[in-house]
């Protein structure tokens, strides 16, 4: 899923109702996390804790990572329960993936956190939430499962000082073979599924602009394995750097989503909706919003 940030704007150009649900979901803690860190929630934890690789998926961390020395910031309202695991091993799980996806060394560095509970509307499974803030350009975020520590997404929020087209690139809706490799590369390389891969699908385009004038634009891909299994890639349309990685429980939980709002679709397009002055000249002045449909 992918969001716009705090001082961010968000401009899509989707090519199905699957790239809406992602554009929605994807780190549902953000404003939690921008909402505590206005009202000063925070607390501040140092990394000198006693960390059992065995209990936080030593199989996992990569052969060249080295512990790194950050700091961990708690941010949010939310706290995470006696099931959850602690906020200390979900930050070092981080650490170990972005070092492993984005070669990111977190010596040095704050890693916010946020846990995010189950919301039968967004979120059915539990997770943590890492934020790396670099710079005004650049930032990394992480999530996972709360409980078992599955991986549930990575990403990497970077802009540049330069002319990139905003609107979708028609070209790239049939002649995409190039991503398409770039795709699987990333999938084997990285590990990202079991079993082999059965196929690479277009999912859609997106453009972003911070407050700062960077801009980058993206493309989405979906691939799937034999053994079920689906992972959602994104890469930058600028340069073709990787940008996100949406795991097989990111997956779950976006189709879900995405049935969800198959289903409203199909029973809005069956019911008459009257605007209110009110909602009219909101749309005019904000643009688009979500309609609460009652009986």
């Amino acid at each position: 899923m992918k969001m716009a940030k705090k001082n961010e704007m968000k401009k899509l150009v989707l090519g199905s109702v699957g790239a809406i649900a992602v554009t929605t979901m994807v780190f549902s803690g953000i404003n939690q996390t921008i909402k505590a860190a206005e009202i000063g929630k925070t607390q501040m934890v140092p990394t000198s804790y006693n960390v059992s690789y065995a209990e936080i998926g030593s199989k996992s961390v990569p052969q060249d990572y080295v512990k790194k020395d950050y700091k961990v910031k708690f941010v949010g309202e939310d706290k995470p329960t006696v099931n959850d695991m602690k906020m200390e091993e979900a930050a070092e799980l981080a650490s170990q993936n972005l070092w492993k996806v984005f070669k990111l060394d977190l010596n040095g560095k704050t890693v916010e956190m946020t846990y995010n509970p189950v919301n039968n509307e967004t979120l059915q499974r539990a997770t943590w939430e890492a934020n790396v803030k670099i710079n005004d350009m650049l930032s990394y975020a992480f999530q996972l499962d709360a409980v078992t520590g599955e991986n549930h997404l990575i990403a990497k929020w970077v802009y540049h000082k330069a002319k990139i087209h905003a609107g979708m690139d028609m070209s790239l809706l049939k002649n995409n073979e190039e991503f398409q490799i770039l795709a699987k590369e990333a999938v084997e390389k990285y590990q990202l599924l079991s079993g082999k891969i059965t196929s690479v699908e277009y999912s859609g385009q997106g453009y972003s602009e911070d407050k700062q004038g960077g801009k980058n634009a993206d493309i989405f891909f979906r691939v799937r394995s034999d053994k079920g299994e689906a992972v959602q890639i994104i890469f930058s349309r600028h340069n073709k750097e990787l940008l996100q990685v949406g795991y097989d429980s990111w997956m779950k939980e976006t189709e879900r989503h995405e049935k969800k709002i198959e289903q409203e679709l199909k029973e809005l397009n069956n019911r008459e909706v009257i605007f209110t002055e009110e909602q009219r000249k909101k749309f005019e002045e904000e643009g688009p919003m979500l309609l609460e449909i009652k009986d």
